[in-house]
């Protein structure tokens, strides 16, 4: 790149990087008028002055890529670009600024960019071209501002003022209206703190403790004994909930500063919003809120007790099975096991009999351990004999029995007999088809029909 086209490169990005330091310019604005004795008596509001640092600063943005060349003369012939400070200068004369506090002003505006110019990091050789461009502009811009004053009439700029002055009027009117008929609390206060208007609705509702002169923080019952305090504790653009005095009332403040309308103001405007129907109803939901969690946590605390007691059951029953298993065990070991390896050995038939129903015996006592709900006797009987029982248990007579399985009816009468000789039924009170019904043993008529 040619050292002219970097040249142009750093000036546009100086340029640019200027156009978007609003912030940076209104404060060192804000010093010159004050220092220049402009700022108390200006009307100008913060918006306006950053409208004008970027209409001055417009032309200089859009032509940077031959800045240089544009000359003092050539910016006089072709004023388009001058239009819109031209009109703000008209606006400002039928109000009744003099053309000595416009241009003052104006100056002002100009000496803070170029401050804004000579605290930048860019090279020195860019900034020298970059002060020449807005002095140059700046003296075409003054040339013309007081050409346009001095070309209307003096009656003119009478007739313009009256209608300026009858136009303000109204729309102060109107506006003191629409303040007067807001139902927030509305107060305006200075630097210090103290009480310099009040709209109808705040004179109402504090009055008398409202007064002029006296400290915002004594009237709203705010924290701080400063203006330096109550900011540090209500700080800006926030939204704060506050309570005023022992009334049960609730109030959302809000602390605006004058000077973000205002240029020249100084001071803070105090909003406060009644909030009272949504701050009790919030102490509702939350008092809701409270009494259901409070129910959550007993029925919880009920749960885990429950889950305690079952847990500690199912501990018991889980050692009372490992104890019968372990009974079975012993019983095994003890008895069962020895009793076959007898049974195994034993040569005398007689004698291996009565091992036979030792071990009859106590496989009838584990069945009554285990839980089982039949007899244990009924594992004497013969298989005809169960299929006997399945017939009783349906509840078929003799004959029926005998026809079924193609016996005689005295074979029937035998095995009853004998059935009931072995599960120890005695006496003619003893009905062994009640007997069977309740065993829980023999299955139903068409299984036995089956065997």
């Amino acid at each position: 790149m040619s050292p002219k086209k970097t040249e142009q490169h750093e000036l546009t990005k100086l340029l640019k990087e200027l156009s978007g330091c609003v912030d940076t310019f209104l404060v060192n604005w804000t010093r010159s008028m004050k220092q220049a004795g402009y700022l108390e008596h200006t009307t100008a509001k913060v918006d306006d002055c950053a409208l004008s640092f970027g209409w001055f600063m417009e032309p200089l943005h859009k032509n940077a890529h031959n800045l240089l060349e544009k000359s003092f003369s050539e910016l006089l012939l072709d004023r388009n670009w001058a239009k819109k400070i031209v009109d703000t200068s008209r606006r400002h004369r039928v109000r009744g600024v003099t053309a000595e506090m416009f241009l003052g002003c104006f100056k002002t505006l100009v000496h803070s960019i170029e401050e804004m110019i000579l605290e930048s990091p860019a090279r020195a050789q860019t900034r020298i071209k970059a002060l020449q461009a807005v002095r140059i502009y700046a003296d075409a811009l003054e040339t013309i501002i007081m050409g346009d004053w001095t070309s209307v009439s003096e009656q003119e700029s009478r007739d313009n003022l009256e209608k300026t002055n009858r136009i303000l009027t109204l729309e102060k009117n109107k506006f003191e209206n629409i303040l007067a008929s807001i139902s927030d609390l509305v107060i305006v206060i200075d630097q210090q703190g103290r009480v310099v208007e009040v709209n109808n609705a705040a004179s109402e509702f504090l009055n008398p403790s409202l007064n002029v002169g006296s400290f915002v923080w004594d009237i709203l019952d705010l924290e701080g004994e400063s203006m330096a305090q109550v900011l540090r504790y209500y700080p800006l653009d926030h939204a704060h909930e506050i309570s005023i005095g022992n009334i049960d009332l609730f109030f959302e403040l809000k602390i605006i500063p004058l000077s973000e309308v205002s240029l020249a103001s100084r001071g803070y405007i105090l909003v406060l919003n009644n909030i009272t129907p949504h701050v009790k109803q919030r102490s509702i939901l939350e008092e809701n809120v409270k009494k259901s969690t409070e129910e959550l946590r007993r029925e919880k605390a009920q749960v885990e007790e429950m889950v305690i007691t079952l847990k500690n059951v199912m501990n018991t029953m889980e050692e009372s099975r490992k104890e019968h298993l372990s009974k079975i065990s012993a019983n095994i070991d003890k008895i069962l096991l020895p009793s076959l390896a007898r049974i195994r050995n034993e040569q005398n038939a007689p004698v291996r009999e009565s091992y036979i129903d030792l071990f009859e015996d106590q496989l009838f006592k584990l069945a009554e351990q285990t839980g089982r709900k039949s007899d244990p006797r009924l594992l004497k009987l013969t298989p005809a004999e169960m299929r006997i029982c399945k017939f009783i248990q349906a509840g078929k007579s003799s004959k029926e029995i005998a026809e079924a399985l193609n016996i005689s009816v005295g074979t029937v009468n035998t095995h009853r007999k004998n059935i009931r000789k072995k599960i120890g039924l005695h006496g003619k009170n003893s009905n062994l088809f009640t007997y069977l019904q309740f065993s829980g043993h023999a299955p139903g008529p068409e299984d036995a029909l089956n065997g």
